[in-house]
């Protein structure tokens, strides 16, 4: 397993990508930002114009935003299943935040046995990417993934194999309820402590040896720089995407997985109200105030 295709250089899939080739993996790459792509490209990977390039890999990893886009890389009319020629095909990794319903929906349309699917999400954010220490969800036969896991354990020093197809982007969800509303709810808490005169660094120290204790809390060195990235015009690390953008469509994959289950998300509900309703400019403003710690007002 030494040659993989890669589809979706952007904020998570980039340092995927770049960490693969650091790791002595060859890399086929394509993304339609050419921007995004550049990095990877300038790290030693090789750019290839569609899904259509990668006959000769024997992996390929889906990192795109949506289920829309996945299924375009699949079955679109510049497709990887269209556009195959006869022989082995390599085994397709999403590892795209999706329904786990749509990952099994996708794998009724697919040809008898092309491609094998394994359905792998990863948790960490970009930083952790750059370290190769996600963590990696897989779902799907568990002789595919021994097949692909060099690959995943390049990328993460955490590998799960959760069960059938599917698996995988079930507990991704799962873990995505609980990590983003409190990654939500942290600076709220974090700016009232500094209107109070409370040091960040003391409530951090605090927070967690107590119950608060969350990832943000326990990474908070590299937490904050990602949220001074936010406060940048530039933003280098994707923060107010991830903020404002991707974890909102995590939510909303969770409860649209929710529903297909009829199991009610009152409290999910509330928190996607809140994304949807939140002033952008009052959060960062709140971010300021903890990183400068000063009072709001």
């Amino acid at each position: 397993m030494k040659k993989i295709g890669f589809i979706g250089t952007g904020l998570i899939g980039n340092p995927m990508a770049r960490r693969l080739l650091s790791q002595g993996f060859h890399l086929k790459a394509h993304d339609q930002n050419p921007r995004s792509l550049q990095s990877v490209l300038d790290a030693g990977g090789e750019a290839v114009q569609g899904p259509a390039d990668f006959q000769d890999t024997d992996a390929v990893m889906i990192v795109v935003n949506n289920m829309a886009q996945v299924n375009d890389v699949l079955l679109g009319e510049q497709g990887l299943i269209p556009a195959w020629n006869d022989g082995p095909m390599p085994i397709v990794v999403i590892s795209s935040t999706v329904s786990p319903e749509d990952v099994k929906a996708l794998s009724d349309r697919l040809p008898p046995g092309r491609p094998r699917l394994l359905d792998a999400p990863i948790s960490g954010g970009p930083i952790i990417a750059e370290q190769g220490k996600l963590a990696v969800m897989v779902g799907g036969p568990e002789e595919d993934f021994e097949q692909v896991r060099p690959v995943f354990e390049a990328l993460g020093e955490r590998v799960y194999h959760m069960g059938p197809l599917g698996s995988g982007e079930a507990i991704k969800l799962v873990n995505n309820m609980i990590g983003l509303t409190s990654f939500m709810i942290t600076p709220e808490a974090l700016a009232l402590g500094v209107e109070y005169g409370l040091p960040v660094d003391r409530m951090i120290e605090i927070i967690n040896a107590s119950s608060g204790k969350t990832f943000v809390s326990e990474n908070w060195p590299m937490f904050s720089l990602w949220l001074q990235a936010a406060l940048q015009e530039d933003d280098p690390f994707g923060a107010r995407e991830a903020l404002f953008t991707t974890g909102r469509k995590d939510l909303e994959t969770a409860k649209k997985w929710a529903s297909s289950q009829t199991f009610e998300t009152p409290i999910l509900d509330r928190v996607i109200d809140g994304l949807v309703s939140i002033d952008q400019k009052f959060l960062l403003e709140r971010i300021r105030a903890i990183l400068e710690e000063k009072k709001a007002g």
